[in-house]
């Protein structure tokens, strides 16, 4: 009876219990989802995601006019990792206008987080590319080679997830977002093709030798 008066007496007082929360993470309508945490994702909906480190990779994608006609700019792969904790966070890139404007964001996009105050958050920022033909990119494989590298805004915590074998339960891989069951690719085999079509001619020779050997 003394702790439901106690209860009581705090909502009169205006007062509240601290709750455990998500970090959320709003996006601009502007930024087109591409990857969360190792896994693809698309559109620009609310994030729910696990406190901790997190990384989400986007293009920028949003139309401008240039003499008098509607042109439409996508930018190269952004990605962005930020840690955080029981807090909400958005995401904020410029309005692009010109031609001028994307080619400059393109070479340095300038990209910004802010917590529920308006603040600035630290975060790590680079781009994730890739040369030669783009169609059908294997974005989970791209990020989960990127992840092993020591380049700024590599996860390694997302690397054991990303390259687990699809044999592996899926309970046992981190969801990208809260809520959301990780996809079953077999990213293995997706990072040695990954790796194959970015070696050189004498490289894969060598790499089609071994094989042949086993």
């Amino acid at each position: 009876m003394k702790f439901r008066t106690a209860i009581l007496a705090a909502a009169v007082c205006g007062l509240s219990f601290p709750t455990l929360a998500d970090i959320k993470l709003d996006l601009p309508y502007s930024a087109e989802l591409v990857l969360v945490n190792g896994y693809e994702a698309e559109g620009n909906d609310p994030l729910t995601l696990e406190n901790g480190e997190n990384q989400i990779a986007f293009r920028y994608q949003d139309g401008y006019r240039e003499n008098g006609e509607h042109k439409l700019f996508k930018s190269d792969v952004i990605i962005v990792t930020f840690e955080g904790q029981d807090s909400a966070y958005k995401l904020e890139v410029p309005k692009l206008r010109t031609a001028q404007d994307t080619q400059k964001f393109n070479k340095r996009p300038s990209v910004s987080l802010k917590d529920s105050e308006g603040s600035d958050v630290s975060f790590a920022q680079d781009k994730l590319i890739k040369s030669g033909l783009q169609f059908g990119r294997d974005y989970e494989a791209e990020i989960a080679a990127y992840n092993q590298t020591d380049k700024p805004a590599a996860l390694q915590a997302a690397v054991a997830v990303t390259t687990l074998p699809a044999a592996v339960p899926a309970q046992t891989a981190k969801p990208a977002v809260k809520g959301q069951q990780p996809q079953g690719k077999n990213v293995a085999e997706n990072m040695l093709n990954y790796w194959y079509e970015q070696a050189d001619e004498a490289t894969r020779a060598r790499f089609k030798a071994r094989i042949n050997q086993q």
